[in-house]
């Protein structure tokens, strides 16, 4: 099965790190690189420094850990363990730094207002027709609770069962299941003016 073969190349991939052996770090990284960037990026709200810097770090996390590693799960739910405890940890951290002035937050309701204005003045069917529902289901998934928002990434674009989710989520796979059910409520509610015909 090629799931079981690509999981023992990684399997030695990790071994071969354990040892010191650096070319198997930069094997991997090339290897999961685009999960984990893609990952980070969808989790803090887009790609750059900030998602680059992150990336490098669980990957870094992962070259210290690999005398560790027991190949008792698949190394991807390893690897998004890690990622996700680096996200949430960034995200927690970027929260509080966020704890801004009146004014600044005056301005991002005003900017909201405005975006919910010009989203009612769209016709539900020109905004099916074109990017920009691709665009609002991405900016509703952003406002999600963290968890929620990891766990519709690692169903919808990573394609992970749920029970894999929930090791990594550290949960059971109902409640990995319960939280797509609430993600994808918050989605309904979030894209209602989309969704929704002109009276």
């Amino acid at each position: 099965m090629a799931e079981d073969r690509e999981s023992k190349i990684d399997d030695a991939l990790v071994r071969r790190m354990a040892e010191g052996d650096e070319e198997a770090l930069r094997e991997l990284i090339v290897r999961h690189e685009d999960r984990v960037y893609g990952t980070v990026a969808r989790m803090i709200g887009g790609a750059g420094p900030d998602a680059e810097d992150l990336a490098q770090q669980i990957f870094l996390r992962i070259w210290k850990a690999a005398p560790k590693y027991r190949a008792e799960a698949k190394f991807t739910t390893w690897l998004m363990t890690v990622t996700r405890n680096l996200v949430f940890t960034f995200c927690e951290a970027r929260a509080r730094r966020l704890e801004v002035s009146e004014e600044i937050v005056d301005e991002e309701a005003e900017e909201t207002i405005q975006r919910k204005e010009s989203v009612a003045a769209r016709t539900p069917r020109e905004d099916l027709s074109g990017k920009e529902l691709i665009e609002a289901v991405e900016e509703a998934c952003a406002q999600l609770p963290m968890k929620q928002r990891l766990v519709v990434h690692l169903r919808e674009h990573e394609d992970m069962d749920f029970s894999e989710i929930g090791e990594i989520l550290g949960i059971s796979e109902l409640g990995a299941k319960s939280l797509m059910f609430r993600a994808r409520e918050n989605l309904k509610i979030k894209l209602s003016a989309f969704l929704t015909e002109p009276s």
